[in-house]
């Protein structure tokens, strides 16, 4: 059922596919004279007004529904009032009203400045986009799960992750730990922590440069410490509230201190992939983070690392979360395994 098939069901019978009469109507008392008309791609109509278009949903304002949001995909006709401004995939902007054909062209007309060639429905990014505002932002998270019996089993397990960054539209700082640690009848099961520091400088909207800092610990994978300095390239696919996603490539050199084998230290080709998308009006969040490190002095020597879980908001900014945590080492120490994986529940906070 569309939305303005749900409406239809609580509104007149003339809401539904306006018939001319009703069309008039709201045409002289619900809406403004430049109001904004908008078809969907199964033949419902609507006019209003055009707040924004933003992650390719559009937000559109209507006197008889109110805000609603319509897939950027099942919007077929457009004609906007002259308020409305456009900025492009390839970062140029322009205000006016905006008119979009059956055949998917979109023309911009700006008044006494003309009207713009013929553009492809695809080419839009948003629709007023917000004001770029220069100050810091700040977003973060930290979770903690654990386990803790004594009687007939004595186990304990501490599970704790945060990240925090802070973001303006030029630069971006993240700080982010974890640590797991884990003992039954007195023998440590799991003893691992794991710290990054990152800096990103944005050369555009989506490009950037980065430099970053790795410590890690695992005790039963023999490892004292692994560092990695490293710096590269990165590119953001798109940030928004409700999605995420960006790849980065670059060098470091890592060092490896063990407890029993030999040291090594080498030059790395480093891999990265982060997704973010929240789902059911934010309601669910699901995460995936990779990184990939391939010794360039041995191709065959490669260190994998990837974090797949969903967080469950329950109270404002508190969640439940699971994660599945997957380290993967392809020339590890000798009696340790390659693979190496937990499963963690944990309890949050986030803003």
């Amino acid at each position: 059922m569309s939305v303005l098939q749900e409406v239809a069901v609580k509104n007149p019978p003339c809401f539904f596919k306006l018939a001319p009469a009703c069309a008039l109507a709201i045409s002289l008392f619900s809406s403004p004279v430049n109001a904004a008309n908008v078809v969907l791609t199964n033949g419902d109509r609507l006019t209003g007004e055009v707040i924004k278009l933003s992650d390719n949903i559009l937000t559109f304002k209507s006197p008889m529904i109110g805000v609603v949001e319509l897939p950027w995909k099942q919007v077929q006709e457009l004609q906007s009032d002259e308020g409305v401004t456009v900025k492009l995939k390839n970062g140029s902007a322009a205000k006016g009203k905006v008119t979009l054909s059956q055949q998917g062209e979109l023309i911009i007309d700006q008044g006494d400045l003309g009207r713009s060639k013929p553009l492809q429905k695809a080419d839009v990014a948003m629709f007023n986009p917000p004001v770029v505002d220069n100050s810091v932002k700040y977003s973060g998270r930290a979770n903690l799960g654990g386990v803790f019996n004594r009687g007939n089993s004595e186990d304990e397990a501490l599970n704790f992750d945060a990240e925090f960054i802070a973001r303006t539209p030029e630069n971006r700082y993240t700080l982010a730990a974890e640590v797991n640690e884990a003992e039954s009848a007195g023998v440590t099961t799991t003893s691992n922590r794991y710290l990054l520091t990152q800096y990103d400088a944005f050369l555009s909207e989506k490009d950037y440069l980065f430099v970053n800092a790795k410590g890690e610990q695992d005790k039963l994978a023999d490892l004292n410490l692994r560092t990695s300095l490293g710096a590269g390239y990165g590119y953001q696919f798109f940030e928004t509230e409700r999605a995420k996603l960006s790849t980065e490539y670059g060098l470091a050199y890592i060092n490896e201190d063990y407890i029993v084998a030999p040291d090594e230290s080498f030059p790395s080709l480093s891999l990265g992939l982060n997704y973010e998308r929240k789902f059911w009006d934010k309601r669910l969040v699901f995460f995936n983070n990779n990184d990939l490190s391939i010794s360039l002095e041995d191709t065959a020597d490669a260190l994998f690392k990837t974090k797949i879980g969903l967080r469950v908001p329950i109270v404002e900014n508190v969640n439940v979360a699971t994660q599945l945590n997957v380290d993967y080492d392809n020339m590890p120490p000798p009696g340790v395994k390659k693979t190496d994986s937990s499963l963690i529940f944990s309890v949050g906070y986030g803003f």
